[in-house]
């Protein structure tokens, strides 16, 4: 479950609007230019990465920038609090990290590891929340960054005990990130039947050097996997033996309190 390198940072621009889009898609297409690997841009930039004419992208940020949707920074728009105030609103961010958050500072106390939550977005896992101690360091991952379910220990949690259709697009998109990534598909097979058996999910390096993590399945009454508990370290592996237990009793916890909220 370790945390961003830097081949994650290729991410894709913006899917180009199609001739005739509407304004509203234009104006989506600009926020979505935004990602983890470029949180501030120039007009030129978000211009290109959204495939509108500098022209357009002008007139249509001034409109986003007057409701609050961007910020100007010197030369370069980062996304506004706006947004921000209403990404809190998400459902998930409520029913999940809110519930879990108790919990995770639970397992802070106990192991001293950084904390993460990570719940399922498309074929990547999402960085959900993460709680960490004065002394953990520069963070290898911020929350709302993403990791490949091959290369993680909370992906490798979603392929054991989620659905069947994660693995057949994870095992047909390996990225090889570092010399320690899993490779082919069945060393990732192997890897998720050990995951399945056990019941936790560990990397080694895999997603960046010197990173180390260890996840759980948070498993709903329904069985469904909704979301990945862990801790990660930098430079040396958490001992299994003993952080395992407590990342199982703060899953277990968590989807209590989340089917309650739901119930």
């Amino acid at each position: 479950m370790a945390n961003a390198h830097p081949n994650q940072k290729r991410t894709a621009a913006s899917t180009p609007p199609t001739p005739g889009t509407a304004v509203t898609a234009r104006a989506l297409a600009l926020l979505g230019s935004f990602d983890s690997a470029h949180p501030k841009l120039t007009l030129s930039e978000m211009a290109r990465r959204a495939h509108l004419p500098v022209a357009t992208a002008h007139r249509l940020i001034a409109e986003l920038l007057a409701w609050g949707a961007l910020e100007r920074a010197g030369q370069d728009y980062v996304i506004g609090h706006r947004l921000w105030q209403l990404g809190l609103l998400a459902p998930v961010n409520q029913n999940i990290a809110e519930l879990a958050a108790p919990y995770m500072q639970d397992v802070l106390f106990v192991t001293q590891n950084v904390v993460n939550l990570f719940i399922l977005d498309g074929n990547k896992v999402l960085l959900l929340e993460r709680i960490s101690g004065t002394r953990s360091g520069a963070p290898f991952l911020r929350v709302g960054e993403h990791l490949p379910l091959h290369a993680s220990a909370a992906g490798k949690v979603m392929l054991a005990f989620g659905d069947q259709s994660l693995w057949d697009t994870a095992s047909v998109a390996i990225e090889k990130l570092t010399e320690h990534t899993i490779s082919s598909p069945q060393q990732l097979r192997s890897e998720v039947d050990k995951v399945r058996e056990r019941g936790y999910a560990t990397t080694s390096q895999e997603a960046g050097i010197g990173n180390y993590g260890i996840a759980v399945p948070i498993i709903a009454p329904d069985g469904s996997c909704r979301a990945a508990l862990g801790v990660v370290t930098q430079e040396r592996a958490a001992p299994v033996g003993s952080v395992v237990p407590v990342l199982r009793i703060a899953a277990r916890s968590i989807a209590r309190r989340v089917s309650l909220g739901r119930s």
